[in-house]
């Protein structure tokens, strides 16, 4: 009876892991893999509209991911100058500080007349700084320059907020993310693939509880 349990048991323990395996190599076989990528042996599939640029230094519980997405750049939506705030999705902002330069750039035939706004906002305890410009020789870059959202009265474009869950914040940017991974990360990072700045997205109990913003 006692060798009749230990070959029972021996034989469940490897019909279990052959499972494991078989099913892990099913959903495998679903994924591109020449639009995907790889985080610890699993294949991510981002959506053709993130631009997916590279993996960073991602460690511990922090995934790292450079992007090219107009998303990373313009959260919020396009903003062209301080009077376009007020019918974004930032409209509920109080500006609490404002500075304009202007200035003739004689280097560009013709000179080309320029300006630059800083605008600090606040809503509760929410605070974002930006730097709006229309300067033609500037190279790809957003407008935030730092500011941390943590609370759902702010909407990202792409309906983005604080308190959604895990699970459906990472539906807005990949069409596949293994379930084995959901709940391996609390800390999302995503850099812009030209110098810029990063959003940190920090997760709660399986939901967005901030967001910051990093200028680099």
């Amino acid at each position: 009876m006692t060798q009749l349990l230990f070959i029972l048991t021996v034989f469940l323990s490897v019909t279990a892991c052959s499972n494991r395996t078989h099913n892990k190599s099913t959903r495998d076989n679903y994924v591109d893999t020449t639009k995907s990528f790889k985080v610890d042996n699993y294949w991510l599939t981002p959506k053709k509209s993130f631009k997916f640029n590279s993996l960073g230094q991602s460690s511990g519980d922090t995934l790292h991911l450079a992007t090219c997405s107009n998303y990373v750049y313009f959260p919020f939506g396009k903003l062209t100058d301080k009077s376009s705030i007020t019918t974004s999705l930032l409209k509920d902002f109080t500006i609490t500080s404002f500075k304009r330069d202007t200035f003739t750039n004689t280097n560009i035939t013709p000179p080309f007349f320029e300006w630059s706004e800083s605008v600090d906002l606040g809503l509760a305890d929410n605070k974002l700084n930006l730097f709006l410009d229309n300067d033609p020789e500037a190279s790809m870059h957003g407008y935030i320059r730092g500011g941390q959202i943590v609370d759902s009265k702010v909407i990202f474009s792409d309906g983005i907020k604080v308190g959604m869950s895990l699970e459906d914040f990472y539906k807005k940017f990949f069409d596949y993310f293994p379930t084995e991974l959901n709940k391996k990360y609390k800390v999302v990072e995503f850099e812009s693939c030209v110098t810029d700045v990063t959003h940190i997205y920090t997760f709660d109990n399986g939901q967005l509880s901030s967001v910051k913003f990093l200028n680099q």
